[in-house]
């Protein structure tokens, strides 16, 4: 009854660690995507994404079901609600492509837009 015990706990123990890891999600990172360390590093975007203000992105996030394409650059057009910098990178979930910005808004959202 007692190695039952032991090996039952050591089962729930496992799966609650593999739980936790499976929470935990990121956007998958092209080889050519080149991420200066002035500009934030991988890890710093993939915090923005997930706090994306676009929440279907966001999920796609959590689910590691997007894929960042360009790292940091400038061009396009700056988020109506931004501050008017164009740096973002570009990202892209199951139909769409996304552009996210280096800016947040009053939520502390991250800034971003999405085409299909």
């Amino acid at each position: 009854m007692k190695t039952i015990n032991i090996k039952l706990i050591k089962l729930i123990v496992c799966s609650l660690s593999l739980l936790s890891l499976s929470s935990y999600a990121e956007c998958i990172v092209s080889k050519n995507a080149i991420f200066p360390q002035k500009q934030g590093s991988i890890a710093f975007w993939q915090q923005l994404i997930r706090d994306s203000d676009d929440n279907t992105l966001a999920i796609f996030w959590d689910q590691g079901n997007c894929f960042i394409s360009k790292g940091p650059h400038y061009g396009g057009t700056a988020p109506a609600k931004g501050d008017g910098s164009t740096l973002h990178i570009t990202v892209q979930d199951s139909f769409r492509t996304c552009h996210v910005f280096n800016q947040k808004d009053s939520a502390l959202k991250t800034l971003t837009t999405c085409r299909p």
